[in-house]
């Protein structure tokens, strides 16, 4: 559950998410994968990208990202840090599964490209 009052601000732009790909960290799962990058004003984002790759129906697509923002929004309080950006991006694999792995893999993502052991591997 989130605290009350929790703004979480979203990466909209296209130069935002190429930075965040460029110079970020990634982490794959089975059904997303997870980019994130030490924000530049210490204030965390999230940005999620669902392409037609994933599905050709819109309403599939936004399915997969009312998904990815849910599972986000749970996770956020107890596992993101403040001064990172993170960009979700939807695998083909979402559309097959259910709420609990999406939840459980976006939290295995988070923890692990936070753990000490990653950091230590950063340049």
């Amino acid at each position: 559950m989130t605290r009350p009052g929790l703004k979480i601000l979203t990466v909209k732009k296209s130069a935002e998410f190429q930075r965040i790909n460029k110079k970020g960290q990634k982490f794959f799962s089975h059904t997303i994968i997870l980019l994130t990058s030490p924000s530049p004003s210490n204030i965390g984002r999230v940005g999620y990208t669902v392409a037609k790759t994933v599905s050709k129906l819109a309403v599939q697509r936004n399915l997969a990202k009312r998904r990815l923002r849910e599972a986000f929004r749970a996770l956020a309080p107890q596992h993101a840090r403040k001064n990172f950006d993170y960009v979700l991006i939807a695998r083909k694999e979402i559309l097959a599964a259910d709420f609990s792995k999406i939840f459980n893999d976006l939290k295995f993502c988070i923890t692990r490209i936070h753990s000490p052991k990653n950091a230590q591997g950063r340049s």
